[in-house]
Order: structure tokens, then C-alpha cells, then sequence
């Protein structure tokens, strides 16, 4: 009976992966890039290029001729080889780019879960059969070169495109930005650009072997995020746009409480305008609303779920305030909070009763919550208590699984 190779491989290719990762210059200055929250996808990619080489170079150090049967690589040993180690290169590049994408988010202000992308099996499986065609494995040892550094780099574009969809289909309007690595040949040249969703070409994500160009997203695309909003807004225009919030901030009948910056209609989608101009008339509807009659509403609604037997008239009187009435000290100034497609159908549901949602209790226990972090618990500013009551009551996160079930046509 033949000996199994493979455990001895495998050990020798680990052994030499963790001494050069543990080595490099790289790896060491991109986790301190992360740790200091300055870290980009762009990081991300001399990450995976770098850890992409260091299997490699493992690979090819541990595996010759010589070590296999009849100098031979056959299926179910390349299956085994490529399956644990590409697999290992895709837990720490995925991990670090769902680490990077989650700074993103925090720093626009996107209550959204991070997407992982799911491992690329048709890639592996694609070098597992080509390794295992050939009779001899030095005929394909280039292979354990540049294709294994492609699939690693490739897991950061996988998860570019993945967040950057998401984005899309929620209504934000991502920008994807491919540059040249170098000296760029005809193909890539033709790719290099600034793109903004949904006019995105696939090719964007694509790279042929040696390809060192690099794609990059940052859901902010340079522009501020309003804090409880998916809108952009332009930093410039702040003083301008601030000086209109202030007006109408009392309570009065027929008042304008909210003033939307049409600044970025131009390149927003159209369906996204609408919805958030429903969202602003829904809560200047709300706020100029006889309020102590939709409080009561929202308790006798929610009275139902037995999740929020414990939430008195006075959680729903608090959480309601600290949406609609409250003025709060911001990233940009004094002033309510802007108003929000989502939060608002929650809020309308809440009030009429009807088809109310897992994530429209959560919201009521995520406000009620954040206003006890901010100016009871811990005095806490709005980014600080908005984190920490997402640890508890996390809306983003169960907005984006009503948001699939939505999507999937399951609702």
C-alpha cells in the first residue's frame, strides 16, 4: 500500500507558511494599519499579494517530484493540498477585509453587517484538475506560482463586490475605483476608471495572471454620510445646510421640521429619491402628528409580540422623543436626527399596527436604549451610544435579513 503523502506535505508547507508570514515586513504594518483604523482595501490587496506569495513560495519549497507517487499530482492529493491551504489564505484575507469593510461602514456612518464572501470553489477546483491532468507534476509546478497569488488577491475583490452590492441593493449608490499596478497592459487599461452603481462593469473585478492592479471602495466615496441616514451629503455645503435645519426645529402643526439636500440627486438612483422623500414627508407627518395618540398606538400595537412584554408606555414615550423630538449634538451640529427610508416605514408600521417586522421591535429597543447611553448610563456622544446599544440591540443587522427575505420574495 502506498504511503499518503499528504500529511507530511502539508506539515512541511505550514511549517514554512508560518515562518514567513510570521517574518514579514508586510503582514506586521498591515495588521498595524488595521489596528489604527487606517487600513483600506487597497491594504488589503498588498495583504493578499503578500500572503499569495508566501504560500507560494511554501508550496514550492514543500512540493517537488520527488516527494510524490511516480512523480505524479494526483487528484486526491492536489485536492487535499489546495483545499487546506487556499482555504487557510481565505480565512485570513477574508477576515481582514470584513475588518476593513466594517471601519468603512463605521466611518459612513452605515449600520449595515459586513458581507463575507463565500470561498471560490470553481477557482480551486479549476487549479485541482489542472495540477492532476498532467502525468508529470514538473510539466505543471508553474501553477504553484502566480495562479495561487491571483486566487488570494481575488478574495479581495470578491469581497469589494459583495459589500459594494449590498450597498446597491439598499439603496446607497456605491463607487468602485480599479487603478493600474504598474505598467499596465491593454486589457487593464481598458478597466482602469471611476464607476458608481449600477453602471459597474463585471470585468472591474477581474485580473489575469500578474495583474497587480487594484480595486478599491469606501462606501463614502469622499463625501460625509449623515448620522442615522444613508444619505450623502457634500462636507462644503454643511453651514448652509445646517442653517435650514435649524428652522422649524419646535414642534408646530403643518411645520417643516426636515430639509433634504438635494445637492447628490444627480447621482443617486431615481427609485432611491423617491423613497427618501417619502421618508422625509413620513416624518415631518410624524412630528407634526397629535404624538401622545401615536404613542399610544405604538404601545397597544407592539402589546401582541411577547418580546415586548416588558417595554412599558414610557420606553415607547422615550424612544418616540428621542427620534422625533430631541435634539441631539452630532458629527455636524445640533439637531434631530435626519430621517431614514427604513427607520421610517418601521415607524409607520409601529403606528398603523400593520405587518410590523422583527426589526420595527428592535428599532423601538435600539432608541430607547441609545438615549439611556447618551444622557442617563454614561453621557455618552451619539457615535459612541449608537455602538454600543448595536451590541445589543442591533437594527442594521436585522433590517439587512428582512432586507434578503424582502429581496428573495419571501415577504
Amino acid at each position: 500500500m502506498d504511503k499518503d503523502v499528504v500529511p507530511e506535505l502539508l506539515e512541511a508547507i505550514q511549517r514554512e507558511f508560518v515562518e514567513l508570514y510570521g517574518a514579514s515586513e508586510v503582514v506586521k504594518k498591515s495588521f498595524e494599519a488595521l489596528k489604527a483604523k487606517k487600513a483600506t482595501y487597497e491594504t488589503a490587496n498588498e495583504l493578499a499579494i503578500e500572503v499569495g506569495e508566501i504560500l507560494s513560495t511554501a508550496l514550492k519549497g514543500s512540493v517537488s517530484s520527488l516527494k510524490l507517487p511516480d512523480g505524479k499530482m494526483y487528484y486526491n492529493i492536489a485536492q487535499r493540498l489546495l483545499t487546506e491551504t487556499l482555504g487557510r489564505n481565505y480565512d485570513i484575507i477574508s477576515g481582514y477585509a470584513g475588518d476593513v469593510q466594517k471601519l468603512l461602514n463605521d466611518e459612513a456612518k452605515i449600520g449595515l453587517a459586513v458581507q463575507v464572501p463565500a470561498i471560490n470553489q470553481d477557482r480551486i477546483d479549476g487549479l485541482i484538475n489542472r495540477l492532476s491532468f498532467e502525468k508529470h507534476f514538473d510539466d505543471v509546478a508553474w501553477l504553484f506560482g502566480e495562479p495561487i497569488v491571483n486566487f488570494t488577491q481575488s478574495i479581495v475583490d470578491d469581497s469589494i463586490r459583495k459589500n459594494a452590492e449590498f450597498h446597491a441593493e439598499v439603496g446607497l449608490s456605491p463607487q468602485i475605483v480599479r487603478k493600474e499596478g504598474g505598467k499596465c497592459c491593454v486589457w487593464c487599461s481598458e478597466v482602469v476608471g471611476v464607476y458608481r452603481y449600477p453602471k459597474v462593469p463585471k470585468d472591474v473585478y477581474r485580473r489575469h495572471q500578474r495583474c497587480r492592479c487594484t480595486v478599491d471602495y469606501h462606501p463614502g466615496n469622499g463625501k460625509k454620510q449623515n448620522v442615522h441616514s444613508k444619505r450623502w451629503s457634500d462636507p462644503s455645503k454643511n453651514a448652509k445646510i445646517e442653517a435650514r435645519k435649524q428652522i422649524g426645529l419646535p414642534i408646530q402643526a403643518g411645520a417643516k421640521n426636515y430639509f433634504r439636500d438635494e445637492s447628490n440627486d444627480d447621482v443617486l438612483p431615481k427609485d432611491f429619491i423617491k423613497a427618501e422623500k417619502h421618508a422625509y414627508i413620513t416624518y415631518d407627518r410624524i412630528k407634526n402628528s397629535n404624538q401622545e395618540l401615536e404613542k399610544r398606538k405604538i404601545y397597544s400595537n407592539i402589546g401582541k409580540f411577547k418580546e415586548m412584554k416588558d417595554f412599558t408606555k414610557e420606553d415607547v414615550d422615550i424612544a418616540f422623543n428621542h427620534v422625533f423630538n430631541d435634539v441631539h449634538i452630532l458629527r455636524e451640529g445640533k439637531s434631530l436626527f435626519h430621517p431614514e427610508i427604513d427607520m421610517a416605514e418601521s415607524w409607520e408600521r409601529l403606528i398603523s399596527g400593520k405587518n410590523i417586522q422583527p426589526h420595527d421591535l428592535i428599532l423601538l429597543k435600539h432608541e430607547r436604549l441609545e438615549h439611556d447611553y447618551m444622557y442617563v448610563k454614561g453621557n455618552m456622544d451619539y457615535d459612541s451610544a449608537h455602538a454600543k446599544t448595536d451590541e445589543t440591540y442591533n437594527y442594521g443587522s436585522a433590517l439587512v435579513k428582512y432586507l434578503e427575505r424582502k429581496n428573495n420574495g419571501k415577504i
